[in-house]
């Protein structure tokens, strides 16, 4: 067996090394050239699937049953423009402004707008020989409309020494929604996609999905989250607290301490601008059987954060007056 492959090895490198060989080849190689030349030069035809999209679609309308997607065509071309209009992306769009009208209907764009769309994309002398379907439907309703707030569902953490400057903004704050009277009846509010961040520092800008309760259109669809975080500092002050007005019954509460030491953080750039003005601290009416008032602290600046009061408790004492018939007090008479 091996004696026989041998042998055939040998005339095989022989042929190789023969005029016949070169012949043969030729006759190989003008034959290919011939049949890549007919495959080319012949007229044939193919059927491609062409995507369809719908532009401008009025915002308070929606579609009742999902329009035509696609368009199934067959062209006819020579062999290498026909490759070349394969290998192309097509896509049909077609604006859908002036074709939807009333309360419901149905929108159609005909044959002779689909074949001339489809035309203009041919590359070549390629022809179009069918498309399916021969025009594109669907149908649609008309919404009624509600404008309600954007609410961020997620959680932003500053960096280490850093706080938030301000609350978190959206843009818009406010967004139309369309659906049934029922289902916009029962939507106060629309969420975004719950998504978190953390090491916030400087200035975080972020785009955010928002969330279409069911059978609920949303425009527009995305709104653009913006919220500023700085290094903070502390500060403190010295606050006089504020006591109830008790001169009704004839009485006046006084405290011991009658001010307190409050500390709080505030971002480097807004350090400055934090005055007595903007934090408050004051006592509650006192109850029977306590003797000790917890001190309440209030900010007005939004930049205030992580207040802490001391003393946090302190003590008090209620004075009586007796009023007499001139307008004048008489001795106080002390109550606790």
């Amino acid at each position: 067996m091996n004696d026989f492959l041998r042998r055939q090895l040998r005339r095989f490198r022989a042929f190789l090394h023969s005029k016949d060989a070169l012949l043969y080849l030729a006759f190989v190689l003008l034959a290919t050239i011939i049949w890549f030349a007919n495959a080319f030069s012949t007229r044939r035809t193919v059927t491609m699937t062409i995507p369809v999209t719908y532009t401008d679609v009025p915002d308070d309308y929606i579609f009742t049953a999902a329009p035509t997607d696609h368009v199934h065509v067959t062209l006819e071309d020579e062999g290498i423009d026909l490759f070349h209009n394969r290998e192309r992306l097509y896509e049909l769009t077609f604006d859908l402004s002036e074709h939807m009208r009333g309360e419901e209907g149905t929108f159609i764009i005909p044959m002779d707008e689909l074949r001339q769309a489809i035309a203009q994309q041919l590359v070549g002398d390629a022809g179009l020989v069918a498309f399916v379907p021969e025009l594109l439907t669907g149908n649609y309703t008309r919404q009624h409309e509600k404008v309600v707030p954007v609410v961020y569902t997620g959680q932003i953490k500053p960096a280490t020494q850093h706080q938030l400057s301000g609350e978190v903004e959206l843009t818009p704050s406010m967004v139309h929604i369309y659906g049934t009277e029922q289902d916009l009846a029962a939507t106060d509010h629309i969420e975004t996609n719950l998504t978190d961040y953390e090491g916030v520092q400087d200035t975080f800008l972020t785009r955010l999905a928002l969330i279409a309760p069911e059978r609920i259109r949303v425009v527009p669809d995305t709104v653009a989250l913006q919220v500023v975080a700085e290094q903070f500092t502390e500060k403190g002050m010295q606050l006089s607290i504020r006591t109830p007005d008790l001169s009704d019954r004839g009485q006046v509460l006084h405290l011991f301490p009658e001010q307190v030491r409050v500390t709080f953080r505030i971002g480097t750039t807004r350090f400055a601008e934090v005055n007595q003005s903007d934090i408050e601290a004051f006592v509650d009416l006192p109850q029977e059987g306590i003797d000790h008032l917890p001190v309440r602290v209030e900010s007005r600046n939004p930049y205030v954060t992580h207040i802490r009061v001391k003393p946090e408790e302190v003590e008090y004492l209620i004075e009586s007056y007796e009023t007499l018939t001139d307008g004048g007090s008489a001795a106080a008479v002390p109550e606790n």
